[in-house]
């Protein structure tokens, strides 16, 4: 027992080295805090130029995403001018002149009840009883009248003649 009890006391205290040890698979290096902080920074330092590179696309990026949205509102604003302009000419080229719609209206009623597919403005004058002048005056009217066609003269050049459009 004393033997047993030798053997549980010598258990605690400094035990011999082992020597049925297997060596280690690989080889252990001893480094400095020094040479590991050198290391790290190498291996660090590409990534951080490559995220400088990146932070300035990046900026370059935003430059070209507000000079673009800056010229979508300049083109949005010049359509909107130009939507607004193209409006105002349909409207006034809608409109006619009150005081001419009789006469234009008389003359096509006249150049139907006739027979008559074209005229000259001393014609369509004389057919309205109005002068060649007050005619020549509703030009831009009967120009802008879907019932009519100006066209030039075949026999003159400095004429133009009044033209029922095709119905």
């Amino acid at each position: 027992m004393t033997k047993l009890a030798d053997a549980s006391i010598n258990s605690f205290g400094p035990s011999p080295k082992a020597t049925d040890v297997p060596p280690a698979e690989g080889s252990i290096f001893v480094l400095t805090a020094g040479q590991l902080q050198e290391i790290i920074s190498r291996a660090i330092q590409p990534l951080k130029d490559e995220v400088s590179e990146l932070k300035s696309t990046i900026a370059s990026q935003n430059e070209k995403i507000a000079f673009l949205e800056a010229t979508q509102d300049t083109q949005s604003d010049n359509q909107l001018i130009q939507l607004r302009l193209i409006n105002q000419l349909r409207e006034a080229t809608a409109k006619e002149p009150d005081n001419d719609s009789p006469l234009i209206d008389e003359l096509y009623k006249e150049m139907i009840a006739i027979g008559r597919k074209q005229t000259d403005f001393a014609t369509a004058a004389r057919m309205v009883k109005r002068s060649k002048r007050r005619m020549l005056q509703l030009k831009a009217a009967i120009a802008l009248d879907q019932r009519f066609i100006l066209v030039p003269s075949e026999r003159h050049s400095q004429k133009v003649l009044i033209r029922l459009r095709e119905s």
